[in-house]
């Protein structure tokens, strides 16, 4: 009998323990649901993230806990945080309005623009409608402004001196350069990008020869470029981006000489026209704070033909716009010579809606393209290395506005027959200076 009753004890007592148990572990995620709520309330976000991550760790995890820990994180800008939670969040209540559109915004606001538009494409109608600032339409986009160089004065200060018999040059002067573009997004995972330039370059032909006269005369290089590439996202991770780029150029000889044999020299008056073109494309690799890409181009300039080949790393250390890095290593081929070059890019907040970047390019890029041939240096002046520097102030989730400001640092050349048979290429140095501003429109 006395064992029958120990036995009854020590179960009552175990029994007892158990619900203790699952009293203190109710009192616990209560604890953490009214500390969450009052913490979310208050809007206490810093403290919010560590406790609801702190009771999710635990095993606390159902809707409104990643709810609010997802809007903790968004409100701390830790954009890829916040889209963790509230894709978890999404996994209890697939038809959340409101976790959708954070969600959603969590994608845009990291720079993840791919992964934003094919979530918004797979959302019922009913949900995607109730989006505020929804900006998954199409993009339009302009930029214009002035380009000044000291090569003329450069050519001056450093020509050939002396008897020689023949000298030719084609310093640059001032130029205007005109952009128009559009982004169209098709379904989710394709997208169309469309742009027009007309660069208009200011230039001086200038030719003496030795006894018989000396020529300078001005012109215009008229360029109409056109730009289209396709982008598909396959899967999650791949984007794809054909490209094609090509540019109509039109230019007149302004030199004409009344004596046959000079005009022998100069050649014809007149205008004439070529066609530069590239062709190609890239693949990247997309990850929440990275993007990898890899791009290869044929490029045809004027009697020239180069190929292009390089690799880009975009990084968003803080896991959103705040800050962000892009690397880029290029090779440029010819027959005669390969040619490496290096970019690196630093972006980010300044204060309140206004974003900078600065850039540095050292390396020859003349005939190579940039972000996917958005850019083509279509000049024949070797380029030695670029500064720039690029403000964004964005109005709304619309509008934004852009001033951007670049400092080339080229190669002229100039002509020089001292001899007969004895001609050879004279390079100098000299500068060229663009401002362009404009804006782009997300519909």
């Amino acid at each position: 009998m006395k064992r029958h009753i120990i036995v009854f004890l020590s179960c009552l007592t175990v029994f007892t323990a158990g619900l203790r148990g699952n009293e203190a572990t109710a009192a616990f995620e209560k604890n953490y649901e009214s500390l969450t709520y009052r913490l979310y309330n208050e809007q206490k976000w810093d403290s919010l993230l560590v406790t609801g991550e702190e009771a999710i760790a635990k095993g606390y995890d159902y809707y409104y806990m990643r709810v609010r820990t997802g809007v903790a994180a968004f409100e701390l800008f830790k954009f890829v945080k916040a889209s963790k939670h509230f894709e978890k969040a999404l996994e209890f209540n697939a038809e959340d309005a409101f976790a959708s559109e954070l969600l959603y915004k969590s994608y845009l606001y990291s720079g993840r623009n791919e992964e934003a538009r094919l979530f918004l494409h797979q959302l019922p109608e009913f949900i995607s409608s109730s989006f505020t600032g929804k900006t998954a339409g199409p993009v339009i986009f302009v930029e214009t402004g002035p380009v000044f160089s000291n090569h003329n004065e450069q050519f001056e200060k450093n020509r050939q001196q002396g008897d020689g018999l023949y000298s030719e040059a084609y310093p640059n002067l001032n130029a205007f350069y005109f952009l128009s573009g559009i982004i169209i997004p098709v379904k989710g995972r394709i997208s169309l990008n469309a742009s027009a330039a007309l660069p208009n370059f200011n230039k001086r032909r200038i030719v003496d020869i030795a006894g018989l006269d000396s020529l300078s005369g001005d012109y215009k290089v008229k360029q109409t470029e056109l730009y289209f590439s396709p982008s598909v996202v396959l899967g999650h991770h791949i984007k794809i981006s054909p490209v094609v780029r090509w540019v109509n150029v039109s230019l007149d000889n302004p030199l004409s000489s009344d004596d046959p044999e000079i005009q022998q020299y100069i050649g014809p008056p007149g205008s004439y026209t070529y066609q530069d073109y590239a062709i190609g494309g890239e693949v990247s690799f997309l990850q929440k704070k990275w993007m990898a890409s890899v791009g290869y181009y044929s490029v045809k300039l004027d009697n020239t033909d180069l190929n292009q080949a390089n690799f880009s790393f975009f990084y968003r250390p803080l896991g959103n716009l705040n800050l962000y890095l892009q690397s880029v290593m290029g090779l440029r081929m010819t027959d005669s010579e390969n040619d490496l070059y290096f970019s690196q890019m630093a972006g980010g907040k300044l204060a309140g809606k206004l974003w900078a970047e600065a850039t540095f390019v050292t390396g020859n890029i003349s005939g190579t393209g940039e972000n996917n041939f958005q850019v083509f240096y279509n000049l024949f002046d070797e380029t030695k290395s670029k500064y720039a520097l690029r403000f964004i102030y964005t109005i709304n989730d619309h509008l934004k506005l852009n001033l951007r400001g670049q400092w080339f640092f080229k190669q002229g050349t100039e002509l020089y027959f001292s001899e007969p048979d004895k001609g050879e290429v004279y390079t100098y140095n000299y500068q060229t200076i663009s401002l362009t501003g404009g804006f782009s429109w997300n519909f």
